[in-house]
């Protein structure tokens, strides 16, 4: 089930993500911070990032995945799936 979340800015968002192409693991929540931005939203540990910006993730590597949410100043905005 996909789900977005828009997560107001400027970060830091408080979430880590683990995986990306180059690992041949899809790009998923690895952590949240408590009582961060990420922590206020729905979303949870172990979530699938599916896109981000409205950008699908299936090909990106894990460094353009962090440099694409690095990028996002204001708003950051993911669609991500339990």
């Amino acid at each position: 089930m996909a789900y977005s979340v828009t997560l107001t800015g400027p970060g830091p968002w408080g979430f880590r993500l683990q995986g990306g192409k180059d690992f041949n693991m899809p790009l998923t929540i690895s952590r949240i911070t408590p009582g961060s931005k990420a922590a206020q939203s729905q979303m949870n540990q172990g979530d699938l990032v599916v896109a981000i910006d409205g950008v699908n993730t299936d090909s990106m590597t894990h460094l353009e995945a962090q440099n694409k949410i690095k990028s996002a100043s204001h708003n950051l905005s993911l669609t991500l799936q339990k």
